[in-house]
């Protein structure tokens, strides 16, 4: 499964932020640490903070917070608050609606392997991710 860049974006955005959940974190710093084009910043957190993910604290020393407890965010809630269409149910072939009157030969090896993916997203926390030192995601890190 793909997902789009926005997604993407979104998944690094919330590990970068496990890092330290207590830290306010400016816009300019995630940016430059992600190089994440402030384009997408911004729409991005404007997401995330209308799912409950994140808070955003305006004013000069404002910046954002993670919202909720890191056990309490899946990848899943991630992946639907950046506006990713997960669809259990999308055909292997692209089209809009599966006729299941008709099965073709990847229908239910399709079907296994969106529940398989949907069960990971929903039952992977920030928490496993912050476990996992995700430190790798940093620009300069990598450098």
């Amino acid at each position: 499964m793909n997902f789009s860049t926005t997604t993407e974006y979104a998944l690094r955005i919330m590990s970068y932020m496990c890092i330290d959940e207590k830290r306010m974190y400016k816009a300019t710093d995630i940016i430059e640490d992600l190089n994440i084009p402030h384009r997408y910043l911004r729409k991005l957190m404007t997401k995330l903070s209308k799912s409950d993910i994140v808070k955003s604290i305006q004013g000069k020393y404002g910046g954002y917070l993670i919202a909720r407890e890191l056990e309490d965010i899946s990848l899943l809630d991630i992946v639907l608050a950046a506006g990713e269409k997960f669809n259990q149910s999308e055909c292997f072939f692209g089209l809009k609606n599966c006729t299941y009157s008709v099965e073709c030969k990847m229908h239910k090896e399709w079907a296994e392997i969106n529940m398989r993916i949907h069960d990971v997203l929903s039952s992977t926390t920030l928490l496993d991710i912050k476990k996992s030192n995700p430190k790798f995601l940093i620009k300069d890190f990598n450098e």
